[in-house]
């Protein structure tokens, strides 16, 4: 990923290779077609900033 630097290449390939669970760490999940739902969430629950975009 441009301008993000080795550390960001490196983390995009442990999740591309199912090498690191995001479950633990991931609050909620949405499919890509349900986005506007996310930032509603985010907005009534800042403290669910981790919440994944799941694209399918």
């Amino acid at each position: 990923v441009a301008g993000m630097g080795e550390d960001m290449h490196d983390a995009l390939t442990l999740l591309s290779h199912g090498r690191f669970r995001t479950e633990a760490f991931t609050r909620a999940a949405f499919p890509l077609d349900q986005i506007q739902r996310v930032f509603e969430t985010l907005a009534e629950r800042p403290q669910d900033l981790k919440t994944q975009i799941v694209f399918n």
